[in-house]
Formats: C-alpha cells, structure tokens, sequence
C-alpha cells in the first residue's frame, strides 16, 4: 500500500472531488471556521466559553466540532489542563496565524463592500423573478 502523502493530487488540483485540500479549504472558510479563526486571532490564548461568546449565534456542538477540525488539519492547538472544574485553552497555530491573516482579509472585504453586494444581491433577486420561465412549477 503507497503512502497517502505520496498519493496526494498535486497543487492545482483542487479542482478534483479526491484532493484533501477541499476539505481544509470548507473548514478554513465555512461560516463558522472563518469566524473562530478571525476570533483567535485578536488574543493569544483563549478560552472555549469566551470564543463562543466572541463568535455569536455558534452552538457548542458547532463550535466543538470547528475547533477540532481546524486542530485536525493543524491550524489550532488545544491544550486541556487537569483541573475541576475542567479548563481547556485554545491558540493559534503557526499555520493558523498565517491563515487567519488572509481570512481576517476576505471577512474585511467583504464587511468594506457589503452593501455593494447586498446591492448586487437584491438586483439579482429582482431581475430572478422577472424570469417567469424559470420559476418553479406549482
């Protein structure tokens, strides 16, 4: 059997349903990802309850699951300590600190031209339902 890191599609590949890299790419840049990621950003250690409340509107179960995909693909460190009640820190990894840049950038753009898009959006929408052939059928 090959080694998978010798199996891995190649860069520029992402385009390919196999490469691994869509999945970083989806836990990176997924709503909830980007957020935790920008979050972590502003302190250096930061506790499981504070970045709930720094996020807004994320559920535990999200946030579990968030966190341990960005800790699975090395963007986020967890460390636990041994103590009643239980006390876990979470931190930016090296990896992490170089992708929350470019991610603290798209979530900037993005709030920079928000009422552009929402502008874009809303024009959309209205050109959509001036399309009668492309409304669904009742």
């Amino acid at each position: 059997m090959k080694d998978i890191l010798e199996v891995l599609p190649k860069r520029g590949e992402l385009s390919n349903p196999k490469c691994p890299a869509r999945e970083i790419v989806d836990s990176m840049t997924g709503l909830w990802g980007a957020l935790v990621l920008r979050s972590l950003r502003k302190k250096e250690i930061v506790r499981f309850a504070e970045l709930r409340r720094d996020v807004g509107g994320i559920s535990e179960k999200m946030l579990s699951q968030t966190l341990k995909r960005l800790e699975r693909s090395g963007f986020v460190e967890r460390k636990s300590y041994p103590e009643v009640p239980p006390r876990v820190e979470y931190r930016l990894t090296k990896f992490g600190r170089e992708s929350s840049v470019i991610i603290n950038q798209l979530c900037d753009f993005i709030e920079d031209n928000m009422r552009a898009i929402v502008k874009h959006q809303l024009n959309y929408d209205k050109q959509d339902q001036s399309r009668p052939w492309q409304k669904p059928r009742r």
